[in-house]
């Protein structure tokens, strides 16, 4: 395990070559409502904060479905302020259409979610992979620690989408994140994790080293003290 987590730390450097990296600070606060076994909503606000102050700030809402113990479609309105490069801040409406597959072996959780995003500034001049229309893939894991409240967890996220110039879909972002969920006996959840917001096929844009802070609320839910399968990390939505 050791091995595999310094491995992971690692391997996005391996592209810093061809871009410069800045620090950012991403804070996440949500709240989610159980309607019955099956259905959920959720809000969320996120604020990211660099160099400048905050970058970018969005509240969401979400509808999600429990087709089966394994697949959960969803769907996500998100109402995005981005600061640009002339240091103001664009408005824009973005729709996210997920499916998310998990499969739990003992402690080990694994998961696959695959988003499609469609956005109001999908035919602005400066295509940015995390704000314009794009297809994303993001294989995860998680680990239960017996009779901890600790639960290791991390991901890799692939963005693909049109790049200037250029017909089709391009990959051109790597997301990979690393971190620790804490849960209790209650309807809390937060996680503190490691971001590395890798650029491909994008000479001289920035890549992103990132803290991020998130925290998730269930109402009128209370967990059990019993231990059933793998800690569930709180609502992640980056």
């Amino acid at each position: 395990m050791r091995s595999f987590i310094l491995s992971f730390l690692f391997i996005p450097f391996l592209g810093m070559s061809q871009n410069s990296t800045v620090f950012q600070v991403w804070n996440e606060a949500g709240v989610s409502y159980k309607i019955d076994k099956k259905q959920s909503l959720a809000f969320d606000l996120t604020t990211r904060h660099g160099a400048g102050g905050v970058q970018t700030f969005f509240p969401q809402i979400s509808y999600k479905y429990k087709l089966n113990k394994y697949i959960r479609p969803s769907v996500d309105y998100r109402y995005i302020a981005n600061r640009n490069s002339e240091q103001n801040f664009t408005l824009e409406h973005r729709i996210n259409a997920n499916l998310q597959f998990s499969y739990d072996f003992d402690r080990l959780q694994l998961g696959l979610r695959g988003r499609y995003q469609f956005t109001t500034n999908r035919l602005a001049n400066n295509y940015e992979p995390e704000f314009g229309e794009a297809f994303r893939l993001k294989p995860s894991m998680a680990y239960d620690i017996k009779k901890s409240i600790l639960a290791p967890q991390a991901s890799m996220e692939f963005f693909t989408g049109p790049m200037d110039g250029q017909q089709g879909y391009h990959l051109n972002r790597i997301r990979w994140s690393i971190g620790i969920g804490f849960e209790w006996e209650s309807p809390h959840a937060f996680e503190i994790a490691y971001l590395y917001d890798q650029r491909i096929n994008s000479p001289g844009s920035l890549n992103r080293a990132i803290l991020n802070f998130s925290y998730g609320y269930s109402i009128g839910e209370m967990k059990s003290s019993k231990k059933q399968g793998p800690k569930k990390a709180p609502p992640r939505y980056l």
